[in-house]
């Protein structure tokens, strides 16, 4: 695998991680409340995508999305449950006002990694990337599930350089989401994000 194939597949690599998505929105809610939590999200969601590397570099991914029940199904519960974090990032807002509460925007990191590591893992295109890009930079003269491996870790090392960024420059917001205002409108902003990706999911062919 050439240097030129390892810098244009990192450099689709970041463009994925740059646009929005479940992962954005899942890792922003956290980061915005302390850099611990944030990290604890960041953490999960890589962790969720070290599933799909190790699913794909194996060939289950490649079954799973060639059955269409079986894709459907995760899909779908894929989609239920980013529907499910937005709801109760709602019903948060709502319920406490966000800081308004003594113990409100605290986290616990189990819960959060678990959260994180989920919305991930039972995302499809997280694992359809890994059987429709990833594989246009494989050499098929070699061995490919070395390469799927190492591109993979490629893939998780750029996320956790970009995640700990995106974390350090949103957990600025610590201080501001302090404050009731600023924070209810991040759980309703965050809430409605999610439950409109998981309804854009749902649909999605």
């Amino acid at each position: 695998m050439s240097a030129e194939t390892l810098a244009l597949f990192a450099g689709v690599v970041m463009i994925a991680y740059v646009i929005p998505g479940p992962d954005w929105v899942v890792i922003l809610r956290y980061s915005a409340r302390s850099r611990r939590v944030g990290l604890v999200a960041a953490a999960g969601v890589q962790c969720g995508l070290a599933v799909h590397m190790a699913a794909a570099a194996f060939g289950v991914s490649t079954l799973l999305l060639h059955s269409s029940v079986a894709f459907t199904v995760l899909k779908i519960v894929g989609a239920a449950y980013l529907v499910y974090l937005g709801v109760q990032a709602l019903w948060k807002s709502w319920r406490d006002g966000g800081a308004s509460r003594p113990q409100a925007g605290k986290a616990a990191p189990k819960r959060v990694f678990r959260q994180a590591f989920l919305s991930n893992v039972l995302n499809p295109k997280a694992a359809l990337f890994f059987v429709s890009v990833l594989p246009q930079f494989v050499d098929r003269e070699a061995a490919a599930i070395p390469q799927v491996l190492t591109l993979g870790l490629l893939d998780i090392g750029l996320g956790v350089l970009w995640w700990g960024l995106f974390v350090l420059l949103t957990a600025r917001l610590s201080g501001l989401m302090r404050e009731s205002g600023p924070r209810k409108v991040l759980d309703r902003v965050t809430g409605t994000a999610l439950v409109g990706l998981g309804g854009t999911l749902a649909v999605t062919s």
